[in-house]
């Protein structure tokens, strides 16, 4: 495993850095005693309560995968800590089952997911610069290496995080390099860590939003940047795709980018630039979508606002904690 990567790593338990490794399985806290698995590469670095809840994933996804054939969507309240990481597991899996066996579901993710990619690739270029040699930390990541391979390519440290190890073990088999098992509310890793940290589309899945965007602000050091990319307020309810694709799970609700600058406002952040990232629903007839960019070009300052997606991104103020 890389040293590099465990230079960065911090205990999500106590919240000590300096993990040391036991040959390539295991790393362990010296502070606390925690102890980390490391599967084909990948750290497994949940918290305990998260990780211990895993046991029984097979079980509770199963029961989730039968109630959402049935077009329910279930909601264990007495644990929403373990519901919440089993619902990520089995959308995981969910969205993977309906794009293998539906062409149209197929045709629809890719286009979107290789627009978003190119976008977003260079957004964080236009925004941060030159980023060969400098630390990024894509939160969210699930198993999307067409943006982890081109920001690798441009010379990055790029580390991934996920919640769902499976996404990530299928986006090492693609050629990631660095990939983190853990919880965006509490990211294994010390304190100013990356000169980068961004997200898309998965930060209105960590609700209140308040406690990974405080994370996030957490990691990045002095000067660096903030990038976040979510479904607007206006366009998150769940729209009709093949297969059942797009369906929402109980903990995605809506955010805007006014509830983002607020929450990191009080971080440090500022400096906040905002605009349209993608305009139409994924699935919008071509014609449609045309016209729908083409007004967006020519009057952003109206179109902007209902986008389906938007972007944003911020600054952490010099010798901000």
């Amino acid at each position: 495993m890389n040293h590099e990567l465990i230079s960065l790593l911090a205990c999500p338990q106590c919240g000590s850095a300096g993990l040391s490794a036991a040959g390539d399985e295991m790393l362990s806290c010296p502070s606390c005693g925690a102890r980390y698995p490391v599967i084909n590469g990948v750290p497994q670095m949940l918290p305990a309560g998260l990780s211990s809840a895993l046991e029984r994933k097979e079980e509770y996804t199963q029961r989730l995968m039968a109630a959402t054939r049935r077009g329910q969507r279930p909601q264990d309240e007495r644990d929403p800590d373990t519901d919440r990481l089993m619902w990520e597991h089995h959308l995981y899996s969910w969205g993977k089952e309906v794009i293998f066996s539906h062409r149209g579901a197929a045709d629809i993710f890719t286009s979107y997911a290789e627009n978003g990619a190119r976008d977003l690739c260079r957004f964080i270029q236009e925004w941060t610069g030159d980023i060969g040699g400098r630390r990024l930390l894509y939160v969210g990541s699930g198993n999307d290496g067409l943006v982890s391979r081109p920001l690798e390519a441009a010379g990055a440290f790029l580390v991934s995080l996920d919640v769902v190890n499976e996404s990530l073990q299928d986006l090492r088999q693609s050629g990631a390099r660095n990939c983190v098992c853990g919880d965006a509310r509490c990211l294994p890793f010390r304190d100013g860590a990356f000169d980068v940290v961004f997200c898309k589309g998965s930060l209105h899945h960590s609700q209140p939003i308040d406690r990974p965007l405080q994370s996030m602000a957490r990691v990045t050091r002095s000067g660096g940047h903030i990038i976040a990319a979510e479904p607007n307020r206006y366009t998150l309810p769940a729209f009709p795709l093949p297969g059942g694709l797009g369906q929402p799970t109980p903990y995605e609700h809506a955010i805007s980018s006014r509830d983002v600058m607020r929450i990191l406002a009080t971080q440090g952040v500022g400096g906040f630039h905002t605009a349209a990232f993608t305009l139409t629903r994924p699935g919008t007839p071509p014609p449609l979508a045309r016209l729908w960019e083409r007004l967006g070009a020519a009057l952003p300052w109206l179109l902007d606002r209902f986008a389906f997606e938007f972007i944003l991104h911020g600054r952490k103020a010099q010798g901000a904690l």
